[in-house]
C-alpha cells in the first residue's frame, strides 16, 4: 500500500511540477460561530467576518471577488438539521478590496445547505432540503429566479467543468440528480447508495465521485452511461469529497460522529477504487477543497475548530490553522 501511495504522490508532484507555489486564500464557514474565516495560507493572517447566518457551506466566484455562504439566520438556526423556518439565506460578501465588504443577504427560504456559482458569476445554485429543490439565484441582481425540482433532501452539489451539468446528492432518496443547466426541467436520477452527502467531478467531467455517509464508502460514477462503476471503502461517516487535478484520486473527508469522531482524509484511486492512504488531520474532518494550483488540499476539522493543510505531493498533513466554532464548508481562491 505504501509503495502504491508513494507512486501516486510522485505522479501528483510530476503533474503539478510546472505550477509555482503561491499563497492561497482559504474561506471557511464557521457554522457555530456565525462567521467566516478568511486565511492567507502564506502569512497565516486570519480575518474573521461576522455574518447574520450560521453558515453551513461557502464558495467563491471564479474571479475570486465574491464569497457566497448559505445557512439559516443565526437566531433561528439551532443545528443544521433543524427545520421549520422559511428564512434560509444566501449571504454575499465582496472581497475584491483590502477588507471584506458588508454582507448582503438574499432570502431564499426553506433550508439551504450547499452553494455553487457558475463560472461566469451570473448564477448561484443552492440546495434546499425543505422543498427538495435547487434554488437558482441571479448573482448580479441579488434575487431568486427559479427552483429546480430534484429528489428527497438535497445536500451537496457541484457543477461539471463545462458548467452544463449540475450534480446533486439527495440524502434521503439515496440518489444523485443530474440536471442539464441548459434545460433544467429534464433531471435524471441515479441510485448510488446510502445517504449520499456530496459529489465531485473529475476535470474531464466524465467521472463523478459521491460520498456515501450511510455506507462509509464512495461511489464512482461514469457520467456518460449514468452507471456506478464501483464503490470504495473509506473512513467513518464520509462527508465531502474532491478529485485531484490529474483525475487519479479522490480525497474524502471522514467526519464520523460527535461521539466517535473520525480524523482522516481517505485518498482513493479512481481507476480501481483501492485505498491509497489515510491522512490524519483533526477531529471531525468535514469540508475539503484543493487549492487552485493543485498542490495543497485544505480540510475543516469540525470538532477541533481548525483546518488542516495536506501536501498532495507527499500525501501528508502539514500546517494547521485555528478558525471559528464548528467549521464546515471550505473554499479556496
Amino acid at each position: 500500500m505504501f509503495a502504491r501511495g508513494t507512486q501516486i504522490a510522485l505522479a501528483l508532484v510530476t503533474s503539478l511540477g510546472a505550477a509555482s507555489a503561491r499563497a492561497d486564500t482559504i474561506v471557511v464557514a464557521n457554522e457555530n460561530g456565525q462567521s467566516l474565516s478568511i486565511i492567507d495560507s502564506q502569512t497565516s493572517k486570519t480575518t474573521t467576518a461576522a455574518i447574520p447566518i450560521s453558515p453551513h457551506n461557502v464558495d467563491v466566484t471564479a474571479d475570486g471577488r465574491l464569497i457566497l455562504a448559505t445557512g439559516m439566520p443565526a437566531a433561528q438556526s439551532g443545528s443544521h438539521a433543524a427545520h421549520g423556518s422559511a428564512g434560509g439565506q444566501l449571504v454575499l460578501m465582496d472581497v475584491a478590496g483590502d477588507a471584506p465588504g458588508a454582507p448582503q443577504v438574499v432570502t431564499v427560504g426553506g433550508h439551504p445547505a450547499h452553494v455553487v456559482p457558475d463560472a461566469q458569476g451570473h448564477f448561484a445554485y443552492l440546495t434546499d432540503a425543505e422543498t427538495n429543490s435547487v434554488v437558482v439565484v441571479d448573482i448580479p441582481g441579488r434575487r431568486v429566479t427559479g427552483r429546480i425540482p430534484v429528489q428527497n433532501y438535497p445536500h451537496g452539489l457541484r457543477l461539471s467543468p463545462d458548467g452544463n451539468l449540475l450534480a446533486v446528492a439527495n440524502m434521503k432518496s439515496d440518489t444523485v440528480s443530474l440536471v442539464d443547466t441548459r434545460n433544467p426541467e429534464k433531471a435524471m436520477h441515479i441510485s448510488v447508495g446510502k445517504r449520499p452527502v456530496q459529489v465531485a467531478f473529475d476535470r474531464s467531467g466524465r467521472i463523478l465521485v459521491v460520498s456515501l455517509n450511510g455506507e462509509d464508502k464512495v461511489a464512482i460514477i461514469d457520467v456518460d452511461t449514468r452507471k456506478v462503476l464501483r464503490k470504495a471503502s473509506v473512513g467513518n461517516g464520509p462527508v465531502q469529497v474532491y478529485v485531484t487535478p490529474d483525475g487519479k484520486a479522490a480525497l474524502v473527508a471522514n467526519q464520523g460522529s460527535a461521539a466517535k469522531p473520525d480524523n482522516r482524509v481517505s485518498v482513493v484511486a479512481i481507476e480501481d477504487g483501492k485505498l491509497i492512504r489515510n491522512v490524519t488531520v483533526g477531529k471531525g474532518a468535514h469540508g475539503i477543497v484543493i487549492a487552485r494550483d493543485g498542490r495543497t488540499a485544505y480540510v475543516t476539522n469540525t470538532y477541533a475548530n481548525t483546518i488542516s493543510a495536506i501536501d498532495l505531493g507527499s500525501l501528508s498533513a502539514g500546517k494547521s490553522y485555528p478558525v471559528g466554532k464548528g467549521p464546515n464548508g471550505i473554499a479556496a481562491r
